[in-house]
């Protein structure tokens, strides 16, 4: 839907196609006083999502606001590509771990499509995580989330994983002053990827292998630019299989690899 059906629909508590069919649908006094506050937040650049608390991700709907940021569709060719390999491995129990979880929409649209997987999901944000919990329940899925940063919300006795998956924060520094007003919107340390946009790649690249199982794999989402990059930090970590995924636009958006595969 676009922008304008989101907040009809909102407004109405009714579907896109009563938009349209519905000749009863229309808006009361109160339905205008609300309609006019959100489009007096929307002039100010604050985005729709956060507005209507809400967004739909891989089909499924996410409470959203200020704690995390905003689901992306380019994401969800992160999620298809999680889903698609750990299908493919014919492992029924696989145990997945996603660093930097946010609002919990990855790793719970894997578990929605995984059932019988153990997915872990950290973030540095005890506020994310908060709400990465909320979007757990009311999606009826079960995630163990744990805070930290990185690695750092694991122990030795918690095992390894058959899966590693990320959407690291990876915009450069220098970027930061060219992005969308309504980015300003989001979380900063979300997005930061420090000065070339790369700094958690290599921090994740470089303690992966630890936590994961023999011929388990990484997976992350990058940004433009970045694919070649970072798979010359996965090789020389002793990652193999090297793979990558293009979004919609012909980027190179999700780049995978496996522990000691050549």
């Amino acid at each position: 839907m676009n922008e304008a059906e989101l907040v009809l629909t909102h407004i109405l508590r009714c579907d896109r196609m009563s938009l349209y069919l519905n000749k009863d649908t229309g808006l009361d006094k109160d339905k205008s006083v609300i309609l006019s506050s959100i489009l007096k937040r929307r002039m100010l650049g604050e985005p729709v999502q956060y507005i209507l608390g809400r967004c739909e991700f891989m089909g499924l709907e996410f409470k959203i606001d200020r704690r995390a940021l905003i689901p992306r569709p380019e994401t969800e060719i992160l999620v298809e590509s999680a889903i698609g390999g750990l299908r493919d491995s014919g492992n029924a129990r696989p145990r997945v771990l996603e660093i930097g979880t946010g609002s919990g929409c990855i790793a719970v649209a894997i578990a929605r499509n995984i059932k019988g997987a153990d997915i872990w999901a950290s973030d540095i944000s005890q506020e994310a995580l908060q709400l990465a919990g909320e979007n757990a329940r009311c999606n009826n899925t079960r995630i163990r989330f744990v805070r930290g940063d990185l690695f750092d919300a694991l122990h030795p006795e918690d095992g390894k994983f058959d899966l590693i998956i990320s959407n690291p924060p990876y915009v450069a520094e220098v970027d930061f002053s060219s992005l969308a007003r309504e980015i300003s919107f989001e979380p900063q340390a979300a997005l930061n990827g420090g000065r070339d946009g790369l700094d958690f790649y290599r921090r994740i690249i470089t303690g992966a292998a630890a936590y994961l199982e023999n011929s388990g794999s990484l997976m992350f989402e990058i940004g433009m630019g970045q694919a070649g990059v970072v798979k010359r930090m996965l090789e020389n970590e002793g990652f193999g299989c090297l793979s990558s995924v293009r979004d919609y636009n012909g980027i190179e958006r999700v780049v995978s690899a496996k522990k000691g595969m050549f």
